[in-house]
């Protein structure tokens, strides 16, 4: 007979060896986020560095990475474009099929991804690493279920869910954003009983790019004063309804293009996808050479937070334009960090009509609300400015101007990742609706 114990022994430590992959696999992907940044720091700096150098070198070397950019993901396969958390969320859905998950994550993808995004950000286009990193993520802890001894749908989702949300917390130095994100965009039937897990491998991979990072939050600690009187609130309001506009609009525009592009731009789009490339490629170059909008704008941003740069009023108009026209092209890339450097860029057009004190204030409102208003994740973004600017204190004002937004931008009728996870649903080949597995 078998001995009791011995089989709950048996049990309890198989139970903690599948922890310890999470874990491992959770620390993997806290290095594998500071490796990206590091590696992207670099691409671009030398960019900026040769676009200051030779004013030309914009409108030559960007629409040639474009054409190649769209070239590498044609050759590779659908998943490698846009953000990649669509990938992921379009994953969740599709748990129950391997060969549908294997079209949105895996290892091919996720390393095709990390080499796009860094070209496409050593190119100028507008574009973030937090998005490719969610699918770099997920790619990762997806493949560890190999090492377990059953393969069911809820632990394909668990295994997303873990590594997409802790591609999120590692990119931004972010642990409870990073659990936040997985609360509002990727929760999909996880367990009471395992959600503590997940949790923890969140956290896990948000203090290795924390420690990595020399234990400093992403933008330093950002002094604000909240000392607010009655005459700043109108202003306070009035930043975060335009922001909240901005960002609902721009995530309409991302979402929906073929509504509001002329037909024929859509035609020649589909005919000529490399002169398509071209042309916004184009349009990126020629809004740089007017103002700092190349990249995701995180370094600007944090300048701007630190009153150490002034930017002018047509910085936010142009950002939003470049945005935009990295988005047209597919090219892989986030939409987060370029989200609040057009924030930022809002905020910085009351500057002008308010106290200094309350400067940072008003460039944080905006941020938080463009970011809240594209991704419909308010917790999210308020996790985010918080943790990015290490200051706890701003938590309640943050979380107002996030929910407002939040609530502004239903108007436009768009959830961003999610809806950009059906249409990827729509493209996925007919041969591949078999091989479903059981629950």
């Amino acid at each position: 007979m078998n001995n009791p114990m011995t089989s709950f022994t048996r049990k309890h430590h198989l139970r903690d060896w599948h922890h310890l992959l999470w874990w491992f696999g959770a620390v993997l992907i806290g290095l594998m986020a500071f490796l990206l940044a590091q590696c992207s720091a670099i691409a671009y700096g030398f960019f900026i560095d040769t676009a200051q150098k030779y004013p030309w070198f914009p409108f030559v070397f960007t629409p040639i990475a474009g054409i190649f950019l769209t070239w590498f993901m044609r050759k590779v396969g659908a998943g490698t474009e846009g953000s990649g958390i669509q990938q992921a969320i379009a994953a969740l859905d599709v748990a129950d099929n391997l060969k549908q998950i294997h079209w949105f994550i895996n290892l091919k993808l996720a390393v095709a991804k990390f080499f796009a995004i860094i070209l496409g950000l050593g190119s100028g286009f507008v574009v973030g690493l937090e998005g490719p990193t969610v699918q770099i993520g997920a790619s990762i802890m997806y493949t560890f279920r190999r090492f377990l001894p059953t393969d069911v749908v809820a632990t394909r989702r668990q295994l997303i869910i873990m590594g997409g949300s802790a591609g999120i917390a590692a990119a931004f130095n972010a642990p409870m954003a990073g659990v936040m994100f997985a609360f509002e965009e990727m929760w999909r039937s996880v367990e009471y009983k395992t959600a503590s897990h997940v949790a923890v491998a969140i956290m896990l991979a948000g203090f290795t790019a924390y420690w990595c990072n020399g234990k400093s939050s992403y933008f330093g600690y950002v002094n604000v004063s909240l000392d607010i009187t009655l005459k700043y609130i109108p202003i306070a309001l009035l930043v975060i309804i335009i922001s909240a506009l901005i960002g609902g609009a721009l995530s309409w525009l991302m979402v929906k293009p073929n509504k509001w592009l002329p037909k024929i731009i859509i035609r020649f789009k589909k005919s000529h996808p490399y002169y398509f490339v071209i042309g916004c490629a184009l349009l990126l170059a020629l809004c740089g050479n007017f103002a700092p909008i190349f990249g995701s704008g995180a370094d600007l941003t944090q300048q701007m937070l630190h009153n150490e740069v002034n930017v002018a009023w047509y910085y936010m108009p142009l950002k939003f334009i470049a945005f935009l026209s990295s988005s047209l092209t597919g090219v892989p890339g986030g939409i987060f960090s370029p989200s609040l450097s057009l924030g930022a860029g809002v905020g910085n057009c009351f500057t002008d009509f308010i106290a200094p004190d309350y400067q940072t204030l008003t460039l944080i409102l905006g941020m938080v609300a463009v970011l809240a208003a594209i991704t419909r994740a308010p917790l999210t973004a308020t996790f985010i400015m918080i943790e990015m600017t290490g200051n706890h204190t701003i938590i309640f004002v943050v979380l107002v101007a996030a929910v407002l937004a939040d609530y502004i931008a239903r108007i436009f009728n768009t959830m961003f990742y999610h809806d950009l996870a059906d249409d990827a649903l729509k493209d996925i080949p007919a041969e591949l609706a078999s091989n479903k597995t059981p629950t």
